[in-house]
């Protein structure tokens, strides 16, 4: 009888801590993440989204069942984040998972939210089968809403989901003015940059001609201007700073016109301006031993497209300390300048990026060589600064901000047949720069979660050749050596042998 009472009493015990865990674990969420990059850790973007969030939000998650272990694992991790955001936004997210397999009016309603089946090969007793199943969610705040058609297995959702919410949540966007009227890139052009700026602010055309009040737009744009701006508008632009403003600009202080063969400098008052302010940009080509590649054509008895190395599009993958950098890994320039800072030490000047230990520059104007050998004596400038920010009192008595990059075109998608993809981390860069003109964290810390580059090191040709060499002498070298160890010993083994009286 004793012992029945202690398994009661032991049972009651153990049910009842279970229910204060259970207790403590709803009011106190905790979760470890051993990860590097802290891909299961909610980023401080998110939970400030999250605190700010009013409204209720409704997630609906349309996800078909018996889905693959890759795909099935992405939507658990979904669930998880999910769980998530309800804790950090005080409950006011709620979410509902629907099966649209299961009958035709779940699958109906599926449809009609904007998420439809895509084909999903499945492996079922050693036979592959495809089938239609359903990967997406809805998102929906008052009488709006927003769709994720489809959840990419593999891929890190936080960014997305924040993304969406800021997107539904925010009441007033600030204005960012776009400057126009010398020859800048069309805001179709850049369609990449302009889809991840106008999550959070309105983006506006604005002519320094004609515009009456520049300090209703909380930063200006000024990418890759080529004709000739005014006094007047550099006036205006003085005038702007020193009421505390903020300018982007991204500079073409020398032009690659590959189709004639010849690089040449751009004058278009801008950079004396810059200068005014301390900021040197030099018209010379930055090259770099860690760049991309063109495609050339190879002529013989068959033409065929050969990738080749190209120096004049540096790889940008060092990176100061700053929020603007903060998670970056790699920027691609195309025909870039080298910046320097003249100014005094009134005005905060801080480099944001360089390029690598093997770089150079050309001053312009310059002919250019697909087919050039590159030398070492060609790489004599190392880790040359590509871009900065300034900060301090620019003529007034509140703080103005500039951030500056040497390449007005590293944005610069283009249109039709000439359209291309630019790399996530050059947007990433323009649109953390005007978090921080703007003074807002935005999605700045979270837009660069999860990337993952790790290019090797660049090698000097002195180490590539002591590496060469060492990689085929040095076994040969130890084979000597150890050749040499076994015939002292067995020379000296010898000797010993033939002495008189020696006995084995």
């Amino acid at each position: 009888m004793t012992k029945r009472k202690n398994i009661i009493y032991s049972s009651l015990v153990v049910a009842g801590l279970l229910i204060i865990l259970n207790f403590i674990a709803s009011v106190f969420f905790l979760r470890a993440d051993f990860t590097e990059d802290k891909r299961y850790t909610l980023d401080r973007s998110t939970k400030r989204i999250l605190r700010e969030v009013e409204k209720p939000i409704i997630m609906t998650l349309y996800v078909s069942e018996n889905l693959p272990p890759d795909v099935n694992r992405t939507v658990q991790d979904l669930k998880s984040l999910l769980t998530e955001y309800n804790h950090y936004s005080k409950r006011k997210i709620s979410f509902e998972y629907v099966n649209p397999n299961a009958n035709e009016d779940l699958e109906k309603e599926a449809v009609e939210a904007g998420i439809n089946p895509v084909p999903l090969e499945v492996r079922e007793k050693d036979q592959i089968k495809v089938q239609r199943v359903f990967l997406g969610m809805s998102i929906q705040v008052g009488d709006q809403s927003e769709i994720i058609p489809l959840i990419k297995p593999g891929i890190i959702m936080e960014y997305t989901l924040s993304t969406l919410i800021k997107r539904l949540t925010i009441k007033n966007k600030p204005k960012v003015g776009y400057i126009i009227g010398h020859g800048e890139p069309e805001l179709a052009k850049m369609e990449q940059a302009i889809k991840e700026l106008s999550i959070l602010y309105d983006i506006e055309p604005v002519s320094l001609l004609s515009q009456s009040n520049l300090t209703d737009y909380k930063s200006l744009l000024l990418i890759g201007p080529m004709a000739t701006i005014s006094t007047s508008q550099f006036r205006r632009l003085d005038n702007y700073l020193a009421q505390g403003g903020n300018l982007f600009i991204a500079i073409e202080r020398v032009n690659g016109m590959l189709n004639d063969g010849i690089g040449v400098s751009v004058d278009t008052g801008l950079e004396k301006w810059l200068l005014l302010k301390g900021i040197h940009v030099d018209d010379s080509f930055i090259v770099d031993k860690k760049c991309g590649t063109v495609t050339v054509h190879q002529q013989g008895y068959f033409s065929f497209p050969q990738q080749i190395n190209f120096p004049f599009l540096p790889v940008i993958s060092n990176f100061s300390n700053h929020s603007i950098t903060d998670g970056l890994e790699t920027v691609v320039l195309q025909f870039a300048s080298p910046i320097s800072y003249l100014g005094d030490t009134l005005l905060e000047y801080k480099p944001l990026a360089y390029t690598s230990s093997i770089s150079g520059k050309l001053k312009a104007p310059i002919s250019f060589n697909i087919g050039r050998v590159w030398r070492t004596h060609d790489f004599l400038f190392p880790e040359i600064t590509v871009a900065a920010t300034l900060k301090g009192k620019m003529g007034g008595e509140k703080e103005a901000r500039i951030c500056v990059i040497g390449d007005g075109n590293f944005i610069v998608n283009g249109v039709g047949d000439q359209k291309i993809t630019i790399q996530p981390d050059n947007i990433n860069f323009i649109a953390n720069a005007i978090d921080w003109l703007s003074d807002d964290s935005g999605l700045m810390s979270l837009r660069t979660k999860g990337v993952e580059s790790r290019p090797l090191n660049e090698l000097t040709d002195g180490k590539v050749f002591m590496l060469k060499y060492l990689n085929f002498l040095l076994p040969l070298v130890l084979l000597i050596t150890y050749g040499l160890i076994r015939f002292r010993r067995r020379s000296l083994r010898r000797s010993k042998r033939m002495k008189p009286g020696f006995i084995k």
